[in-house]
């Protein structure tokens, strides 16, 4: 399903928000995305309730996908998402009307794919260790990533080499800057880069395959992918699960970037 994500984010700068939105008998209902990032939810807790705050707890409301996210952000059914900071600065970049706050915990984007495809984990693995060594991480992370969050990615066409493994990639759009789809269904982004470095490096070719975030374990486990891209908790200790550990058999890469946890919320107009 395509991502029609650009005309979401201009109808949030045209509607606006209730002023006690996502309230419901004093519990606020804070939004997450599907099988990918995990918090801990005593610090969320903790860092969030204080004496002026009119909620005395939370509930967590999982989503397949950003796009319904954001419009139950912007309705009020929810009071605030949790996102990476990356993913929030992009939506806050789009919306006046957004407001960011970061959070003490950390998450790490890595790649996924399964025990039975140890072949496709060590050319990727292989690739992102060398890519972190010599620095081109380093250099994709400063000429890529930081212009995506002011300006759309711009679809790159992959590499591709005659008669070589083709792995699939399971994308998303549901992560911009690092995973984003245009309206026209085309992938584009910082994973699109990354994707792109690592075919020249091991002279593979990519397809890639249009999944929900909240589907990305399935799809993998399935065969439907060979590989997608994940993000796990860099310093939350007391979270159920890493996501990971909800694939039996999963395989997670060295991660390749690591990003600020994020709470972003819309002002209200009153």
């Amino acid at each position: 399903m395509k991502r029609f994500l650009a005309i979401i984010l201009a109808g949030l700068m045209l509607l606006s928000l209730a002023a006690c939105g996502g309230k419901d008998d004093n519990v606020e209902k804070i939004g997450v995305l599907g099988g990918g990032l995990k918090v801990d939810l005593g610090s969320v807790h903790n860092e969030h309730y204080k004496k002026d705050s009119p909620y005395t707890n939370f509930e967590l409301i999982d989503y397949n996908n950003l796009s319904s996210a954001l419009m139950d952000l912007e309705s009020g059914k929810l009071s605030s998402l949790i996102l990476e900071e990356s993913a929030a600065n992009y939506v806050a970049a789009r919306n006046e009307k957004a407001n960011v706050v970061i959070n003490k915990q950390k998450t790490e984007f890595s790649m996924m794919t399964m025990d039975s495809k140890q072949d496709v984990y060590d050319i990727i693995n292989n690739a992102i260790i060398e890519m972190k060594e010599d620095g081109t991480l380093d250099s994709l992370i400063a000429n890529e990533l930081k212009a995506y969050i002011e300006s759309d990615p711009v679809a790159k066409d992959l590499p591709h080499f005659d008669g070589a493994v083709t792995i699939k990639v399971g994308v998303t759009g549901d992560m911009p800057p690092m995973d984003f789809v245009a309206a026209n269904g085309k992938a584009a982004g910082f994973n699109i880069a990354l994707l792109a470095e690592i075919a020249n490096r091991a002279k593979v070719n990519f397809e890639l395959v249009q999944i929900e975030t909240g589907s990305r374990a399935m799809a993998l486990s399935s065969g439907k992918v060979d590989v997608v891209f994940w993000t796990k908790s860099a310093t939350c200790t007391v979270c159920n699960s890493t996501g990971a550990e909800k694939v039996d058999g999963a395989l997670v890469t060295e991660s390749y970037f690591t990003d600020n946890v994020a709470r972003i919320s819309l002002k209200s107009d009153k």
